[in-house]
């Protein structure tokens, strides 16, 4: 299976639901499609629970036909992209104020995705420690200075 294969059940898959739209693949290895589409609150939808489903469909697709294959990450309009540097930005500044004060930070529950994000950005500070707390759609990261 190739980015190419990918890129073809996305765009099979927003041209039967109606959607106008153009896939690109903007990465082979691992593979990652960002879709541009002019319906992108549509394709997202609340909190990007619509791009999260669409993601699972197209890996769904996207194994059928090939047990050994990768995940396939979905963007749309860059949203993902926005979204873990709006997180990051943040994750970053509670950082710096976990720091300063020796108080726990807690960050407002976000999807694995984001919080993974989190995660690998402030495993690289010496001074700071991230944990996920919570369960299901309340689980969250906790900054806390080492």
């Amino acid at each position: 299976m190739s980015a190419v294969e990918a890129k073809d059940i996305a765009q099979k898959l927003l041209d039967t639901m109606g959607i106008p739209a153009v896939v690109e693949v903007s990465s082979d290895e691992p593979i990652y499609l960002n879709i541009k589409s002019d319906d992108s609150a549509l394709l997202i939808g609340k909190g990007g629970d619509n791009l999260r489903s669409f993601q699972s469909m197209i890996n769904t697709l996207y194994r059928r036909t090939n047990k050994e294959a990768g995940y396939v990450g979905v963007d749309i309009n860059g949203y993902k992209k926005e979204r873990v540097e709006k997180v990051q930005a943040m994750a970053q500044e509670l950082a710096d104020k976990a720091r300063e004060t020796g108080e726990d930070q807690h960050l407002k529950p976000m999807n694995s995705f984001e919080r993974r994000s989190v995660h690998t950005l402030l495993s690289e500070d010496p001074d700071i420690i991230t944990d996920s707390e919570g369960e299901g759609v309340n689980r969250h990261i906790v900054i806390r200075k080492r």
